[in-house]
């Protein structure tokens, strides 16, 4: 059996010494942030940690990671890395505003540029810390299990969302804080619990599905970036109960996705569904079973309820597409002022597309100033960083796309779509480099395998073949998924 080849490097000489596992020297068992970060997050969601836990944790992972002696980092790291510098240089433009925004306190400017470096520097290592973690001590199964499991908890979320609305309570977090801090809006979407958002969407308050997350948007970006390490994990091996399992909770699972209106979700899904299938038309028939059994049960649901009434209502009323397209625009015209460095951070418009008022009016509830970039993450780092801050931040996820697009074992068939997701919600969502993904090296044993085993069999060779070699777990950034 040939090994997995790695698409990674090292930034000290020896890189096929095995590594030694500082982890086992205290009393904490190895891969313990992940597990308890993934593991616990709902538990973080009620204290009211649940959006700065991606930061907490990655201090341990940090200390671990300054314990070892040699580093492997993930093909195109380089970039990611001269995007961080240039992500440093941008701050240069801090004191400085393009027209037509306003600058705002330099206090909530601090806090806000503060919050994404050190979102920033936590994917940087988890990224590092995942990729160093020895086959022995954390294997791929493992992080997929604890993906899976965090699938389900956002799927009971959404359910929790779409019951209880308005259901909500004050975490102990919440508690300590001043009251001054704690009735912002923002610091309300980080630290107070609530099963969704209430907005007016369809001509009336509805809640959208937010649980265990604070935005309804991010809600729908880490069901769609963990729905297929979800599929992935629970298709190895022949039991058709497990099989059936994975179909009932993505049956189930379509509930909230369709009363989260969220329009970027459900073309996500559509077009995840459509890479899925093409992908695996030449791959394992159980693969192909489970695309075609989700498209039956999708389609299904789109005769047999009130889903197309739901669909062409969202369709009809879109009032956030003029608010989209305004700060579209908004940091496009910031870029093009600022086209190397960008302007460091956000900024608040002046006016809104409706109206040049700085903020909301009962008549006009819809106008004021809005934050620059939070359209999308693409969006916030043109505005930021400009042109070429957004270049390498774009090529980072594409260098590592090309790692295992043409790989059509399962395992990277999933990788290659959660970057793919992560490329589309970057225009439309808030959300770090973290798409929760797992990266591996090309094997070509489960290629040669097709011809002489049955297909369960072959698919499960190869995810043991990439569970085997450290080197093919080479990475997990755990994005999107719990930016705050």
């Amino acid at each position: 059996m040939n090994e997995a080849t790695a698409p990674s490097g090292t930034i000290a000489a020896g890189v096929r010494a095995k590594p030694r596992s500082t982890a086992r020297e205290g009393l904490l068992r190895p891969g313990w942030p992940l597990v308890a970060l993934l593991g616990l997050y709902p538990l973080w969601w009620l204290l009211g940690v649940g959006s700065l836990a991606f930061i907490i944790f990655a201090v341990p992972m940090a200390v671990d990671l300054g314990r070892r002696r040699r580093l492997t980092v993930p093909r195109g790291f380089g970039f990611w890395l001269l995007f961080l510098a240039w992500t440093a240089g941008s701050l240069l433009m801090f004191p400085l505003s393009p027209p037509n925004t306003l600058a705002g306190s330099g206090a909530g400017r601090v806090l806000g540029i503060a919050l994404n470096s050190a979102s920033y520097l936590a994917a940087t290592i988890a990224l590092l810390y995942v990729t160093n973690l020895p086959k022995e001590d954390f294997s791929q199964r493992r992080l997929l299990r604890l993906l899976s499991t965090l699938f389900v908890v956002t799927v009971a979320g959404g359910l929790l969302g779409v019951l209880a609305p308005r259901f909500q309570f004050s975490a102990p977090l919440e508690t300590l804080l001043p009251h001054s801090v704690r009735s912002n809006d923002y610091t309300q979407a980080l630290v107070h619990p609530t099963a969704a958002q209430i907005q007016n969407l369809l001509g009336g308050e509805r809640g959208r599905p937010a649980a265990p997350f604070g935005y309804a948007n991010f809600w729908g970006n880490n069901l769609a970036i963990l729905l297929p390490w979800w599929i992935v994990f629970m298709s190895v091996g022949r039991s058709r109960v497990r099989k059936g399992v994975m179909l009932a909770v993505c049956a189930i699972a379509l509930v909230p996705v369709l009363y989260s209106l969220d329009r970027a979700l459900w073309v996500a899904l559509l077009l995840a569904a459509a890479y899925g299938l093409i992908r695996t038309l030449h791959g394992p028939s159980h693969m192909r079973a489970v695309y075609v059994g989700g498209a039956i049960v999708a389609a299904c649901v789109l005769a047999l309820t009130p889903a197309r009434t739901i669909v062409a209502a969202r369709a009809s009323h879109g009032a956030s597409n003029g608010i989209r397209a305004f700060l579209t625009r908004a940091a496009v015209r910031g870029a093009e002022h600022s086209p190397v460095v960008g302007y460091g951070g956000t900024r608040k418009t002046l006016g809104s597309n409706r109206s040049i008022a700085v903020g909301p009016t009962p008549t006009c509830p819809l106008c004021g100033s809005f934050g620059i970039g939070s359209n999308g993450q693409f969006w916030l780092v043109l505005f930021a960083q400009g042109f070429v801050g957004a270049a390498l931040y774009v090529l980072f996820f594409v260098s590592t796309l090309r790692a295992f697009i043409r790989d059509r074992a399962p395992i990277a068939i999933a990788g290659s779509l959660v970057i793919l997701l992560m490329l589309f919600f970057m225009f439309f969502y808030i959300a770090l480099p973290s798409a929760a993904r797992v990266r591996r090296g090309r094997t070509r044993t489960g290629r040669r395998a097709r011809g002489s085993a049955g297909t369960a069999a072959v698919a499960r060779r190869a995810a043991d073949a990439a569970i085997r070699d450290r080197r093919a777990a080479s990475s997990a950034v755990l994005a999107g998924m719990l930016r705050q």
